[in-house]
């Protein structure tokens, strides 16, 4: 008897400290993201200064919720599928706004994701290797930003929390679902299920996650599974994908429109103005992802020798992630290969092309070869010295903390600055940009002040425009980011009135006082002040700072 429970008690031992590490890492994802929101909230003003992804889900909330004062907007004065998107993040935005504060719900909501996307991943790396400290090093390698072009990239720091980031959030969980559904075919659909639900976190990430799984499914038949069967469960998984995927899309289906030749050409020239630089030449940016100067390439590489390794040494789960790898990869090529062909023959048959950002979904081949590097260094994990893995998580630490410059570490470092003093390395590069935003912030605050609810303002500077509508609530005439609106909503005349604008602001640094008469707007809001003397003869200045000038038309 005291021999058994001695060994009972040594078999506790190891759990007992596993279970503290679980917890440890857990608490530092929880602080991480309090960090990271305490100091976004405090490095842009408020919210002054925002990505532009998220802008638009803030600018959207203001409309919603106030559309008495966007009537003079083209934007936000009604609501549609463009502008008024339905997700994740607007939803657990709004339900964490204090009142008109949209920004700091949408930064909670993205703390909050930031702190899923590390519980996640910390818990596929427990799931596959075991090992908490590998499972910890996956997870600090997974919120590396690394960029894979079409104006994306993997990882949560780079920017402000967007719908890419909480379905990089999610997605842990649903690659577990699959790898649960591997053998099991039964829990196929469900697994399919999950990821048609996540159209309403992000479309073009639950698009691919689509395709992925159903073509591991679909090329992998369980042993002793009948043909017939497993055709059946294939349909039922399409079924079950299909169903959330087209009620999300319903409403930009059914939008009928009959557009003439011009009409096609203005669409065209907006489509081309605002996106051809990140689509317009797929070949050679997929070479560009694989060239020499491209850090993708060494992680590719080293995603495709793991998967070797693993496929002959790693452990039971991880070989079965490994099995999967392949038709993942496959999956995604066909994925671009459809969005090329569906961007290339649409305009030809009088249809707008609306695949072609399906492309961003070749992020997914930087989780995937972490997952592979990871799961082979897991094969030789045992073998290695105690003091050769202490080095190689303390190096992956120090060069996460050293080397990035990501806006979610620079502002958690700005917050753990200001909290403890010490001198962290991006306190210097935090303060500048709060000085950045504190301006505009200023700005806005003045805007409110002289600008009567209702009437529009017109904006040199795309941030301040949008800006101007989620924190001074005043509708705007103009904004770079309000092409993809018109074009997804097939509104003709504001895509004419948007290159018209564009056009004019073009011509040169002082081209938006053109566009700012051409649109009628009562108001401008100027990010330079030098310009005052060209403004003077058309509108009077009722306000001016270092940095920027309010002008009422005359």
């Amino acid at each position: 008897m005291p021999h058994a429970f001695a060994s009972a008690s040594a078999q506790s031992g190891p759990a007992r400290r596993r279970w503290l590490w679980d917890a440890l890492c857990l608490i530092l994802a929880a602080l991480y993201a309090w960090a990271a929101l305490q100091g976004v909230l405090t490095i842009s003003a408020g919210g002054a200064h925002l990505d532009s992804d998220l802008a638009t889900y803030a600018q959207g909330m203001a409309g919603a919720a106030h559309p008495e004062l966007f009537a003079a907007d083209p934007v936000l004065r009604e609501v549609t599928p463009a502008n008024s998107i339905w997700n994740l993040e607007r939803f657990a935005g709004r339900l964490l706004t204090p009142g008109d504060d949209y920004v700091r719900g949408l930064f909670r909501a993205g703390a909050l994701a930031i702190f899923v996307f590390y519980a996640g991943w910390y818990l596929v790396g427990r799931r596959l290797f075991g090992s908490p400290a590998l499972s910890a090093l996956l997870t600090l390698l997974m919120g590396v930003t690394v960029w894979v072009g079409w104006g994306t990239f993997w990882g949560v720091a780079q920017s402000d929390p967007v719908p890419r980031v909480f379905f990089a959030a999610l997605w842990p969980f649903l690659l577990l679902a699959a790898l649960a559904a591997w053998e099991r075919p039964s829990l196929r659909p469900l697994a399919m299920l999950a990821a048609g639900l996540c159209m309403w976190v992000h479309g073009i990430s639950a698009l691919n996650t689509g395709a992925m799984f159903f073509l591991a499914f679909a090329l992998h038949r369980p042993q002793g599974q009948r043909l017939y069967a497993h055709l059946g469960n294939c349909a039922l998984c399409l079924a079950a994908y299909f169903m959330p995927v087209l009620a999300f899309l319903w409403p930009s289906l059914t939008q009928a429109h009959a557009f003439s030749a011009a009409d096609m050409a203005v669409f065209q020239e907006l489509f081309s103005l605002r996106w051809q630089t990140d689509y317009g030449r797929l070949g050679e940016r997929l070479l560009q992802l694989v060239s020499y100067s491209n850090p993708m390439l060494p992680l590719l590489c080293g995603g495709l020798a793991g998967w070797l390794i693993v496929r002959r040494r790693g452990g039971d789960r991880a070989r079965r992630l490994a099995a999967m790898y392949p038709a993942f990869l496959l999956a995604l090529a066909l994925v671009v290969l459809f969005s090329w062909a569906e961007s290339r023959f649409a305009p030809e048959i009088g249809r707008l092309p609306l695949g072609h950002e399906l492309v961003r979904g070749l992020r997914f081949l930087v989780p995937l070869s972490w997952l592979m590097i990871v799961a082979a260094l897991d094969c030789f994990w045992p073998g290695l010295p105690r003091a050769g893995r202490v080095a190689l998580i303390g190096g992956a630490v120090l060069a996460v903390l050293l080397l990035s410059h990501d806006r979610q570490h620079m502002a958690a470092q700005y917050a753990l600055s200001r909290l403890t003093g010490l001198p962290l390395p991006l306190r210097d590069e935090a303060e500048d940009a709060l000085r950045a935003a504190v301006a505009r912030r200023e700005a806005l605050n003045a805007l409110a002040r002289l600008v009567p609810p209702g009437e529009a303002v017109f904006s040199s500077s795309d941030a301040d425009a949008m800006a101007a509508r989620y924190l001074a609530l005043r509708p705007v005439a103009h904004a770079f980011k309000d092409g993809y609106v018109f074009f997804y909503n097939k509104d003709v005349q504001g895509s004419r009135d948007w290159l018209h604008y564009n056009a004019l602001m073009g011509h040169g640094p002082t081209g938006y006082i053109d566009a700012w008469l051409a649109s009628g707007a009562p108001w401008l809001l100027s990010c330079r002040p030098q310009d005052r003397p060209l403004v003077e003869p058309y509108g009077d200045v009722l306000w001016e700072s270092g940095n920027r000038l309010i002008a009422r038309r005359r």
